[in-house]
């Protein structure tokens, strides 16, 4: 059983098509990969703002879209449908949040339709405390 990082996506993006955790280049994705030990990575899935969730191995084409409220609200309307992408792994027992207001609003609910009994971690405050808490987090596995 392995804990379960949910993470946003970044406006920052490499410049082709990439598995998604490669896609994104943004500072969460920067801490995860300096604080992460290899044998305890936790599973991860990433929330797109353009395609829902999707698998850290899925292959994307860099994009230009925002999560806003809006679309957070799209997305909650129709949350099975912007589920059906990623294969849910079993025996969570853990769930890190690794996003915005918007992002983690779309998150929760996803969560509790699928880990009712996990325990649920959210970083929150500036980009600076929210790097510190997911290497934090990540530093205990």
């Amino acid at each position: 059983m392995r804990p379960l990082v949910m993470m946003a996506c970044s406006a920052t993006k490499a410049s082709a098509r990439a598995p998604a955790f490669d896609l994104y280049q943004g500072v969460m994705y920067k801490t995860f990969r300096a604080c992460v030990k290899p044998l305890a990575r936790p599973e991860v899935v990433i929330l797109s703002a353009m395609h829902g969730f999707v698998q850290a191995d899925a292959i994307l084409a860099p994009y230009e879209q925002r999560m806003t409220k809006a679309r957070a609200e799209e997305m909650l309307a129709n949350l099975p449908h912007f589920m059906k992408a990623v294969c849910w792994p079993d025996s969570i027992t853990q769930v890190f949040l690794a996003g915005g207001k918007d992002y983690r609003d779309v998150m929760r609910p996803a969560i509790a339709m699928l880990y009712p009994r996990a325990q649920l971690i959210e970083c929150f405050g500036g980009i600076g405390y929210q790097r510190s808490q997911l290497g934090n987090f990540l530093k205990t596995l």
